[in-house]
Order: structure tokens, then sequence, then C-alpha cells
């Protein structure tokens, strides 16, 4: 039988803890109607019985009371009270959802990796552990946030983004010798929406536009979305094929270039002085715009090339991120180009989705300029060098020859040579060994002639890889 509302519920409030007095109250709220001493239909007791009984303030019990509407556990009748909330399961058979099993290609390695937690070794993903992230510095801004002014958090931000976060972008493209103002850089949603907008800016489908191949298999599908012709143009251990570049822009008259100079990738490479110099004189004498993809600049080199530095931002369009320093969830990217171009992609970004989030763009701000980011930098650069340096030997030991030396960054690609199976099939094998391979069809334009894989450093050091590897 069930006890009526006026009954007091029994919970040991400890006012000595750390955890506040809200969280008390829901999570033992919580545990009462989990294990079922509070029932499906059951009413709670008044927000001032509660109040009394456990003698704490009615805002508490209130402040409890609907997170725990929020989460589905209660529900709130006007003008009768709240009642425990029906679970699933308890009306009759819940319908179980089973996924299929996934299919290993590029839509799955573009969208359903990110979510798809069935297979544990992600050795192929795109991002970087997050006991590797600057955690603690994140927690320092968001703490600063929330005593910030409430006025400061809502509303719409500017449309070129927060000026401070964006005052701070000028001043690191300044340690690099490039030098611009505030206007000529804007913020975005993530690199991804960067690239997104520069080809909504400034193409029209049937234009040509080249990019590294193999390179960034979500660039591809943007590309191609957008009616594009894509030439790839080969990438090496120091760059880009600058002949076939040449000969390719004088064949196909492109308008764009698309490329990253530090750490590509699925590759891992980075430009040479020389390779750089040369892309860009191509670019002056064919008249495209290079749009430097360079969200790995922070874990690069001091003697890594920019190009955008190189060129003063005449032929360059500069792409840059915080994903990989911060927080990928963060979604906080940016722009630097020309004055007037700057204009012209705040107008296609407000059009097509206003302001993006001045409250991750002030969390950014506050974890660079809160003292730890350039440490936070140097720790995780020298931890990405010898994962990359101790994965290659070992890629090597299983029989796999790895692109390039070990440089740093994310990334290692290597090569099966002599192994009858596609990267396709050896990546559905090791699925069902509990292993997620980034096969490098995906980074490619067309079938490749090699067998290769893109290998992130941060995963992929597990004996079950190597294992499965040495059976090939």
């Amino acid at each position: 039988m069930a006890k009526p509302a006026s009954a007091p519920l029994q919970l040991d409030l400890k006012r000595k803890t750390a955890a506040r007095l809200v969280e008390q109250v829901t999570d033992g709220l919580a545990g009462l109607i989990e294990s079922g001493e509070l029932r499906s239909g059951e009413r709670l007791p008044s927000v001032r019985q509660f109040a009394q009984h456990h003698d704490i303030g009615s805002s508490t019990v209130v402040e409890a009371y609907e997170q725990l509407v929020a989460r589905g556990m209660l529900q709130a009748r006007r003008g009768a009270g709240f009642f425990v909330a029906a679970r699933a399961g308890q009306s009759g058979a819940r319908a179980v959802f089973v996924p299929p099993e996934p299919v290993i290609d590029s839509a799955w390695l573009l969208s359903e990796m990110f979510a798809d937690e069935r297979v544990p070794i992600k050795a192929g993903c795109g991002w970087l552990p997050g006991k590797w992230l600057n955690d603690e510095g994140l927690h320092q801004a968001e703490r600063r946030i929330i005593r910030s002014p409430g006025a400061q958090q809502v509303g719409y931000g500017h449309p070129y983004g927060y000026a401070p976060l964006r005052q701070l972008i000028t001043q690191f493209l300044g340690h690099w010798a490039l030098e611009l103002g505030i206007e000529q850089v804007l913020t975005t949603h993530g690199a991804t929406q960067a690239l997104d907008l520069i080809i909504r800016t400034m193409t029209q489908p049937g234009d040509t536009v080249m990019i590294d191949d193999p390179g960034y298999c979500n660039l591809i599908a943007m590309l191609r979305l957008a009616g594009l012709n894509v030439i790839g143009v080969p990438r090496t251990p120091g760059g880009v094929d600058t002949d076939m570049l040449e000969t390719l822009a004088r064949l196909h008259h492109p308008k764009m270039f698309f490329t990253t100079s530090v750490l590509q990738n699925p590759t891992g490479t980075s430009y040479t002085p020389a390779c750089a110099m040369r892309v860009l004189q191509a670019a002056e004498r064919y008249g495209f715009w290079v749009v430097e993809d360079d969200i790995f600049r922070e874990l690069g080199q001091a003697t890594d090339p920019m190009l955008a530095a190189l060129d003063g931002l005449q032929r360059v369009i500069y792409v840059g991120s915080y994903s990989k320093t911060i927080a990928p969830s963060l979604r906080v990217g940016y722009i630097a180009c020309q004055r007037e171009l700057a204009r012209q992609i705040v107008h296609t970004k407000m059009v097509l989705t206003l302001t993006n989030s001045e409250i991750n763009e002030r969390l950014v701000h506050n974890v660079l300029t809160e003292g730890h980011h350039r440490r936070h930098v140097q720790t995780l650069n020298a931890t990405l060098l010898n994962a990359q340096s101790t994965l290659n030997a070992k890629l090597t030991e299983v029989g796999l020859t790895p692109f390039t030396a070990a440089r740093g960054g994310m990334f290692s690609w290597a090569t099966i040579e002599g192994c009858e199976l596609s990267a396709r099939e050896i990546a559905d094998r090791a699925r069902q060994k509990g292993i997620w391979l980034a096969p490098g069809d995906f980074f490619h334009l067309s079938a490749p002639h090699k067998t290769s894989f893109r290998f992130n450093v941060g995963y992929a050091d597990v004996p079950e890889l190597f294992d499965f590897l040495r059976g090939l």
C-alpha cells in the first residue's frame, strides 16, 4: 500500500559534506524511485511539508523536484503537486533496439564512429584521449564563466565573434610573423564550419578545386556536396608534390587549393620551407587561392612554415581551431583572411547560423589566459612525439611501413605490403575482433594502389592491434 502524500520521506541529509543540499535531495529521491520504494504514480510530499520535515528551505526542495522533472523521474501536475513518473517497461514489455552491424565506409567514419561504443579499441579515430586534454584549465575557465555577470552569458554574440578571443588570435599569429588586424579574424563553429563557410562564399557548383591526396575525409565530402570538381595533389613526406601541383594548376585552372601545412590528417606530414614557397609561387602564377587548414599548428615544430605568414594573407585564407589542444566539445575555430573577404564570409555565416556560442568562445579565452595552456601544450607535444615514435616502431615490427619518420602530432600513416586483402576487408576483420581501423580509401579521391591505414597514436598502442596485424 502506497504511503499517503503527507507522510515524510526519510532522507539522511548531511549538511557538512561537499555536496549541496539540492544534490543530496535529488540523489536521495532518485534512489528511492529507482529502488521502487517510491512507485509510479505516487504523490510526493508538498514542498512545504518536505522542507519542514528536513529543516531545509523551500527553494531547495523546489529545485530538487524540478531537476527530477527534467530527468523524467517526476511529473508536475498543476494544482496537484509532484508525482513519480511511469518508468519504461512498467506498462508492458519494452522493445529493445538492437543496432545493426556497422558497415565500415566513409559515412560511418564521418558520423557513426563518434557515437558507436560497441567496439572498444578505436585505433583509427580522429580525437585525442580525454586524459591528454587540458581538463583542469577548462574546469577553471568554466568556474570563471559561472562567476561572471548573467548578462554576459545570454543573448547573441558579435557576428565576427568574441573580440578578446579574436585579439588573442591576432597575437598568436603575430608570433609567426603574420601581422593582421582584429577585423581580419572571425570565429566559427570549429574548423569544419570554417571550411564550409569558405566553400559557400568563394565557389560555385562546377568550379575546380585541388586538395591534398590523401586528405581530410570530411573536406572531400564537403567539396563533393557543393558540386565541385575535386582534384587531388599527391601528398609527400615533405608536403605535396609541387611538380604535380604545377601541372594540375596549368591544366585545370583551379579556383582554390585546400591543404594542411603542419601534421596533416591523415599522413602526419608537414611542409618543408621549399615546398611552402613553391606552393605560393604556383598560386601567384596560376591565380588560385590557398586555404591553409592549420588546426595542428600548436602541435608542430617551431621551424614548420606557415603559408599565411609567408604570403601575408594575399592569396592564403587561414583556418585554425582549439579542438586538438583544449577540447573538441567546445567547437571553436576561426578564419583569418583579407578584410573584405572576412566581411563576405561573416555575411555567409550570419545567413546560415547567425553568431556562434559566445559562452564557448569565452571559455576558450579563459583557458588561453589563465596561465597553464602553454605548459599543457608543451607536455602534450612531448607525449604525442613519444607515442608516435613508439607506435611507428611497433607497426614496423609487425610488417607495416610508416609513411614518414615521427614528427609528433596525432596520426601515423602506414602501409601493408604484399597483403591480398583490401584495406576495407582488413578493417572489417578488425572490427570483428573489437578494433576500429580507418582504411586509407576514405582519405583518397579514388581507389588507392596501396593498402594503407590512419592510426591515432593516442589509441593504437594496444597489444590486440599488433596481434591482429601480425596475424595478417
